[in-house]
């Protein structure tokens, strides 16, 4: 991925990147390095992604699967993600089965 950073364009480690989120028109990255916000969908991102690597885990949000610490439950069937960076971000029931597949767990 090639991101803007002020006037020019870097290049983006795909292993660096923990989460994606969509912020409106845009889709803020969290990654080792920082933040970054790109001026393109969410869907859009997620076509150019490896899907084994990212899932979809809500409306909004992707997460790279080597970035997640722990699965804890919440509520309705909803989870929390914790990420190795120490964040969190819900894992909604709607994508919980996909998720838990992609991620190698057993339910």
């Amino acid at each position: 991925l090639v991101v803007k950073v002020g006037e020019g364009w870097v290049p983006l480690r795909l292993d660096t990147v923990w989460r994606l989120s969509s912020e409106d028109k845009y889709v803020r990255l969290y990654t080792a390095q920082g933040e970054h916000l790109v001026r393109q969908t969410l869907r859009a991102l997620e076509e150019r992604l490896d899907p084994t690597r990212f899932v979809r885990v809500h409306r909004g949000d992707l997460v790279n699967l080597e970035a997640v610490a722990r699965l804890e439950p919440w509520t309705h069937g909803d989870g929390i993600l914790a990420l190795k960076d120490g964040s969190t971000v819900i894992l909604s029931r709607t994508y919980r089965e996909a998720f838990l597949q992609q991620w190698g767990a057993a339910e």
